[in-house]
């Protein structure tokens, strides 16, 4: 199968740092990863992809929002891999035919829209099986992917591998951060690194910034995956320094807020970084909230650039560019 992403740079940002307050920012450019855009989704799909192959598949499924870049990851990935996509969308999230979603039709993926907005409602499960059973109608052998459900420790395990990648990186320029940054949706990036961090020698806790679940709801998903992940990989130790916020989610899962656009115009001017303001400019957010608490004031951290970028220009309205 072709590789679909490959490893990333670890960027020093001493701008956006002293701007911050703190001594000294890196990124790691997930948002360079490879196919279609990048993003950090890519190493959990390239382990998806593998496992769907193993199964004899032809065809993935998967749910997420309209404007999921997990959606236009997969269906990059699957058009490079040579197997068929299909996305259950929820349309609340619009259904114009820009950003991501015009990605997902570039990318060739079959759309089909749910009015279901809640990822973890059973409903979604009754509405993916559908879809399955259509294509294996079709002659086709369908394998589904479900984030918020049994593919998460595998996609888990793909960041508690990548987190080595990470602490060779920081181990290169003799970096000890006191915070590893990362925006959470399903927040599996998030315990993953928590979870393989520990493990490849690096003390940092990881700050999850939720961009959509109450961290009375994310936090318990979190000790299962993270619990569900070390089985998987056969680790016997499943201690993290996993730390939550959802002090950034308003107004909103995919609307851009108060601390987000002027997170995204700070990142742009300092070091030419292209975020969004719905995930990764709220993970900014999160971190410029945290100086002066988990992160010392001139203290450290890695802000993991999770790639969305083609989601940036869906919000020109909402930038107050000046």
């Amino acid at each position: 199968m072709p590789e679909v992403f490959r490893a990333t740079p670890l960027d020093a940002a001493p701008r956006l740092a002293a701007a911050l307050g703190l001594g000294a920012l890196w990124v790691k450019r997930e948002d360079l990863a490879g196919t279609a855009f990048g993003g950090n989704k890519l190493r959990q799909i390239s382990l998806i992809l593998a496992e769907a192959r193993k199964a004899g598949a032809d065809t993935v499924i998967t749910t997420a929002a309209s404007q999921s870049n997990f959606c236009r990851a997969l269906s990059g990935a699957a058009a490079r891999a040579g197997l068929a996509c299909h996305l259950l969308l929820r349309r609340a999230g619009g259904t114009a035919m820009q950003g991501n979603l015009l990605l997902d039709h570039v990318f060739g993926a079959a759309i089909h829209w749910t009015d279901v907005t809640d990822p973890w409602d059973p409903a979604i499960d009754a509405e993916l099986d559908a879809i399955a059973q259509a294509v294996r109608r079709e002659g086709g052998r369908p394998y589904l992917v479900r984030l918020p459900g049994r593919t998460a420790a595998l996609a888990a395990s793909a960041w508690a591998h990548g987190a080595a990648e990470l602490a060779a990186d920081l181990a290169a320029v003799d970096a000890r951060p006191d915070a590893v940054v990362v925006a959470c949706g399903s927040a599996l990036t998030a315990c993953g690194l928590a979870l393989g961090l520990p493990r490849a020698g690096v003390t940092a806790s990881v700050l999850g910034v939720s961009v959509q679940q109450p961290v009375t709801r994310l936090g318990p998903w979190c000790d299962d995956v993270i619990a569900r992940t070390a089985m998987l990989l056969g680790w016997t130790d499943a201690s993290h320094r996993l730390v939550l916020t959802d002090d950034q989610i308003a107004p909103g899962y995919g609307r851009a807020s108060e601390a987000s656009r002027p997170a995204v115009l700070l990142a742009g001017r300092t070091e030419g970084l292209v975020l969004d303001p719905v995930y990764t400019g709220k993970a900014l957010a999160g971190l410029a909230a945290a100086v002066g608490g988990l992160i010392p004031r001139a203290g450290s951290a890695v802000l993991i650039h999770s790639g969305g970028a083609p989601g940036l220009f869906l919000h020109a309205d909402d930038m107050e560019l000046r």
